[in-house]
Parts: structure tokens; C-alpha cells; sequence
């Protein structure tokens, strides 16, 4: 009895259950081997053997077509191809044995004719029985005459499609040249043999490609996956920037809303490259030529910096929408997320139905997701990973076609939907920048509706009506700052928060708005500003309207809002001298003052807005402001400011959002 041996579990690896084999029955007991067998233990659960297990090597040569050929006469065959089949994994596909006897020869005819004959003479009578006899005289004699050392048995491995036929044919060669004639040249003498396949049927190439689609889907929703997030934390910042009133400030100070949003656009984008290149190199690293060949990469390339420019602008409107940074990154990543997968998903599994209606429901599907960024990238992928397999496919039966990626039947619409969805998605976010959305006339009629007129018991002051006539009338159309009925209502039903305001600021006077909280001065700064839409009534500041020219407006505006605009990313320096730079100021002409109140003042603009500028200030600092706003009015601008002190040449006392007295005084 032999040592044991182990049964094939994997491909590579020989996890094993010992059993005992007969030696005898693996080979003739003249082809044994003259050394003693050598066990390989399975103690780890796979086949390990030491380096004494195989013996001697066997002899071997090289030939011509770069085989190596073992001489294994004498050795235990099998023993040795599975020790060595870790060694030779993908490398030996057959072999021959010549001599090899035909194992019915070792047949005992004679008990074969006995039982034969016992048997037929039970159911034939003697004549019916003499052909038989002969037939088995026959066979015997054929069976005998193939006991002769002439046959050949070919081994081959069937993992190699083709082994099986290749070495036959090699058998057959070697048969046929060693049967010329002597003097024969044996190079023109041989059998050639030609494997033709038949082609591949649309419903095979189909089923084929689909069974390694799936690999081409999980790439998609991986990338998708990712990318989602990447376009969803843009929106942070500008959240943090417009609930802080640093983006207003920034108008204010003479940036045009649409400057803004290009400037935002292209630091975005820039941004965008560095999670762009990483992908790329992700693709190349890992080798995936559907992505990265030289075919593929251009359309790959576009497809993905066209996603980042879609699908960034297309977050911009959302800002709008929240409040809390980080809930709407959380928010817009998980949309993000659900929208690519569940598009890409969709249609990919109707196109595994052979059904023609739902074949119809995918295909129109296919033309309306093109409306989304990820929906474009997540096909594009899918796509491209498709024709890649095509192609590998076709290409093992020698058939060339591979379709162009730019082509637009294959990545050309969903590369033009998306250049078209970047222009379209940040044209939006300017129309809504510019309130573009906000019908006026219904604006008017809700003003016309809720608008709080005095009763016949409240009786305007005289003061106020006289200043209401005089503004109205025009005759302070010279002053810098004039108010014609200004009127803020936040909701229909509501009490209006700023009720049919008429002042007018000449240039040197400082002016104040007093009153409560919740009195209107705040909403009267955000209107006067553009931070917030006027619902009535008009304001021109240095002759243009807030309403119709609110960009020229802002270059005579300084603005200091009622909490601080400040972006926690700069120090109090860069603060001034970002903002001076918005004004056109030299970096040594910035001074040092209080930094909210200090912005305003950049610039010199002939009309300043103080919302509140001495809270949370000390009496030093505070007498420090107020200097400054003496000398501010004594260089002949104008200062509107809002307080519960009573400081300022003239003021309003705004009380449940109405107009006051109008008095004059000093400072």
C-alpha cells in the first residue's frame, strides 16, 4: 500500500482527505518506481510537501516549439503530477504513453464462451447457437490481435479547451512521420489542424456580456457613491456665508452677485480636479482599460469633469434651502446618492427583461434621466465598461469592432445633456440671485391688501405727515438718502414689519432709527441694502433706486449689520484687507477700528448704515465709535444707524413698525 494522497478542493490550493491507493492500480508493476514514495502531509488542510517528496527529477528536454518534454518511464505518474500540479499551475496541459496494452486482452474468453453457452442453451436450440459461437470466436480474435506495444494513450488537461486536440494531432504527426519512406524530408509531410468556432449569435453575445456586466454596475454605483458627496460639501461654505451675512456684506461692498457666483463657480471646479485626478489614477493604478486605455480615456476624462461641471451649480439653488451647513451636506449627499443609484439601477434591470413593453419603458427612461448629473455619469461608466467587453469578447474570435465613445448614439448626448446642465442649473442660481422668480404685481397686491393705513382715531403726528409730504412731494429729492412709503410684509396676514416709512437723509447729517426690538429699524436696514426685497413703496440712495438699480446703489453704501458678517477663516487683518481690496484701496491705507463697523466704513461711501454698531462694546470703545461717527458727518456723509440711544442731528422712532415723531437735535 502507498502513502496517501489529496483530493482537489480549489484551482490552486489541495485541501485534502487522506485515503490509502493501490499502487498497482496507477501503474504496471514494471513502470514502478524504484525509490520509496515520500508522503506529503495534510495537517494544515492543504497538501504540503517536502523538498525529498518527488525524487529524483525526471529527464527533460527542450524542443523547438519552446515545450518542455519529461521522461517519465518508470516513475509513478500520478504521484507526481499531483506533487507537482502547485508548480506546473497553467504551464502543463498533456503528455503520451507509448506501449501502452489493451487492458481487454487479459480477458478469460474461455469463462466468457462457458457462460455464453450456458446461457444460450436454455432458450436456443443447437442450430440457432453455431453463429453465435462463431461470432465470439471472432471478437476473441480481433481482442487478441490488439495485444501489441504500438498503441499510444495521449494525456491532456481539460481546463485547456484545446489540449485534448492539440496533442492528438501531435500523436497523429508523430504516427505518420515515422512511417515514411527512408530518405523522406519529415517537414513536408504533417497534419495541420484548424480550430473554427461558430460565430457567437446576438442572444449568446448577449448573455455572455451581461454575466460580467454586473462588474461595470458595481464601478458605476461605487463612483456614484462617492461623487455625490464631493458635490454635496460645496454647498457648506456658501450656507456658512450667506446665514453669517458675509455674502451680503460682500455685495454691499460692490461685488455683483453674478461676479460672486463665477468666482464661486471656478474655485469650485478647481477644487473639483484634485477628487477628479484621484479617481483617474485610482483606474489607471488598478489597470481597468474599459476607463483608462487609450481608446476610452478621453471619453472617460470629459465624462467626469463634465459631471463636477453639472452637478456643482446644480447644488447652488439649494443654499437657499437651508440653514445648517452640515444638515444640508447631510441632506443633499444622501439625494445625491439616491438619485444616481436608483436611475442607474432602473434601467439596468428592465434591460435584463426580454419583455418589449418594459424594453420600451427603459428606453424612454433612458432619455429622461439624461436630466441628471448622475445619471449621466453612472450610465457613461456603465456604458463604457459594456463596449470594452464587447469588444474583448469579439476580439477572441478575431472579429474587430469597437464603437467610438464620443460617438452620440454612446457617450456624445450624455456629455452634451451635461455641458448643457452646468450652463442651465447656474443660470438658475443667478435668476434667483436677481429674484427673478418674485412676480412683482403679486407682490403689490398683497402690499395693497394687508397694508396698515392709519384709522381716523390715530391720527398721523404732524411732524411725520409734514416730512411724508415733503418727501412724496419732492422736495428733498436732494438728499442723499430718501424713503417713499417703504413697506416690508414678511406673509400675507401678517402685520407689516415696516409700514409706509418716509425719511430723507441729507449729505452730512447723522440719522437715527429708534425704537424697540421688533420695531422694524433691522428690516429697514436689510431693505435699504437689497438684502431683503422691498413688498411697497421705493428708496434711492445718491438718485438710484433700490428697487431697479440696487448695484449702483451699493457703491455709495457702507453697512454694518446689527451681528457680525465675519468669516471665522480670517483674522481681523485680512477682514479689513479683503474688504478694502473690494473697494479699491491701497493695503496701507487700512486702518485699524472696530473690525464690523471698520468694514463699513471702507471705502469711503457717502451713505453709511449702522445696524446697532456699539453692542457688545465697552464705554471706551464705544466713545471711540461715536468720534468716529462725528467725523465721519463732519467730511459730509451721511450716517443712518439704529439705537436705543438718543444720539444723531435728526431721528425716527419706529414703534410697531410705524413712523414716529420726527425730531431734529444735535449729537
Amino acid at each position: 500500500m502507498s502513502p496517501i494522497t489529496c483530493v482537489i478542493l480549489t484551482e490552486v490550493e489541495l485541501p485534502c482527505e487522506p485515503r490509502r491507493y493501490n499502487q498497482s492500480l496507477l501503474v504496471d508493476s514494471s513502470e514502478k518506481d524504484n525509490f520509496d514514495l515520500i508522503p506529503c502531509p495534510c495537517t494544515i488542510g492543504t497538501q504540503t510537501c517536502p523538498a525529498n517528496a518527488l525524487g529524483p527529477p525526471p529527464p527533460h528536454v527542450s524542443i523547438s516549439s519552446a515545450d518542455t518534454v519529461y521522461n517519465m518511464t518508470g516513475r509513478n505518474i500520478s504521484d507526481w503530477l499531483i506533487k507537482t500540479r502547485k508548480k506546473f499551475y497553467k504551464q502543463r496541459y498533456g503528455g503520451f504513453t507509448f506501449g501502452v496494452k489493451n487492458p481487454m486482452t487479459a480477458m478469460n474468453f474461455t469463462f466468457i464462451h462457458y457462460m455464453v453457452k450456458k446461457f444460450a442453451g436454455r432458450v436456443l436450440n443447437k442450430n440457432q447457437m453455431l453463429p453465435i459461437h462463431d461470432a465470439l470466436i471472432d471478437v476473441e480474435s480481433k481482442i487478441r490481435s490488439l495485444e501489441v506495444f504500438d498503441n499510444v494513450k495521449v494525456w491532456f488537461d481539460n481546463k485547456g479547451w484545446a489540449s485534448s486536440v492539440a496533442y492528438m494531432n501531435a500523436m497523429n504527426n508523430l504516427i505518420l512521420r515515422s512511417h515514411l519512406p527512408p530518405g523522406a524530408n519529415s517537414s513536408y509531410y504533417g497534419i495541420s489542424v484548424i480550430n473554427h468556432p461558430m460565430n457567437l449569435t446576438q442572444d449568446q453575445l448577449k448573455d455572455e456580456v451581461l454575466e460580467r456586466k454586473g462588474l461595470g454596475l458595481m464601478h458605476a454605483v461605487c463612483l456614484i457613491f462617492a461623487m455625490s458627496f464631493v458635490s454635496a460639501s460645496f454647498v457648506m461654505y456658501l450656507i456658512e456665508d450667506k446665514i453669517s451675512g458675509s455674502k451680503h456684506l460682500q455685495f454691499v461692498s460692490g461685488v455683483k452677485p453674478v461676479t460672486y457666483w463665477i468666482g464661486t463657480y471656478t474655485w469650485d471646479l478647481l477644487n473639483y480636479m484634485i477628487p477628479f485626478c484621484l479617481c483617474i489614477l485610482i483606474f489607471y493604478v488598478f489597470g481597468e482599460n474599459a476607463y483608462v486605455s487609450i481608446d476610452n480615456i478621453v471619453g472617460f476624462v470629459l465624462l467626469l469633469f463634465l459631471y463636477g461641471w453639472a452637478s456643482i451649480p446644480l447644488m447652488y439653488p439649494t443654499t437657499y434651502l437651508f440653514k445648517i451647513p452640515s444638515s444640508a451636506f447631510v441632506a443633499l449627499a444622501c439625494l445625491n446618492v439616491f438619485i444616481g443609484i436608483v436611475t442607474t439601477l432602473s434601467t439596468y434591470i428592465l434591460e435584463l427583461f426580454t419583455d418589449q413593453e418594459l424594453q420600451d419603458i427603459a428606453r424612454i427612461l433612458k432619455q429622461v434621466y439624461l436630466i441628471f448629473p448622475h445619471y449621466c455619469l453612472g450610465r457613461g461608466l456603465m456604458d463604457l465598461f459594456t463596449n470594452q467587453l464587447a469588444y474583448e469578447t469579439l476580439a477572441k474570435f478575431g472579429i474587430c469592432m469597437f464603437r467610438n465613445p464620443l460617438s452620440w448614439d454612446f457617450l456624445g448626448k450624455n456629455l452634451l445633456y451635461l455641458a448643457l446642465q452646468g450652463i442651465i442649473y447656474f443660470s438658475i442660481t443667478l435668476l434667483i440671485e436677481y429674484k427673478f422668480f418674485i412676480r412683482k404685481g403679486k407682490i403689490m397686491s398683497m402690499t395693497i391688501n394687508y397694508l396698515i393705513l392709519p384709522s381716523a382715531s390715530e391720527v398721523e403726528d404732524d411732524d411725520v405727515a409734514m416730512e411724508r409730504a415733503k418727501v412724496l412731494g419732492g422736495h428733498r429729492n436732494s438728499a442723499v438718502l430718501r424713503t417713499e412709503n417703504l413697506t416690508k410684509v414678511y406673509k400675507p396676514g401678517q402685520y407689516p414689519a415696516v409700514n409706509q416709512l418716509c425719511i430723507a437723509v441729507n449729505s452730512g447729517e447723522c440719522f437715527g432709527l429708534l425704537g424697540m426690538n421688533g420695531a422694524g429699524k433691522t428690516t429697514t436696514f436689510k431693505m435699504l441694502t437689497g438684502n431683503t426685497p422691498i413688498t411697497s413703496g421705493n428708496a434711492f440712495i445718491a438718485g438710484h433706486s433700490i428697487r431697479t438699480d440696487i448695484d449702483n446703489a451699493r457703491q455709495s453704501i457702507g453697512y454694518c449689520p446689527q451681528f457680525d458678517a465675519l468669516d471665522p477663516h480670517l483674522t481681523g487683518y485680512e477682514h479689513l484687507e479683503f474688504y478694502a481690496r473690494l473697494r479699491g484701496i491701497p493695503e496701507k491705507h487700512v486702518r485699524k477700528v472696530a473690525l464690523s463697523t471698520a468694514i463699513a466704513l471702507v471705502g469711503n461711501p457717502s451713505v453709511v448704515f449702522l445696524d446697532e454698531p456699539t453692542t457688545g462694546m465697552d464705554p471706551k470703545a464705544r466713545r471711540f465709535l461715536w468720534n468716529c461717527i462725528i467725523d465721519i458727518v463732519k467730511e459730509g456723509r451721511s450716517v443712518i444707524l439704529t439705537s436705543q440711544d438718543m444720539i444723531g442731528n435728526g431721528y425716527t422712532v419706529t414703534s410697531e413698525s410705524s413712523q414716529c415723531p420726527f425730531q431734529n437735535g444735535g449729537c
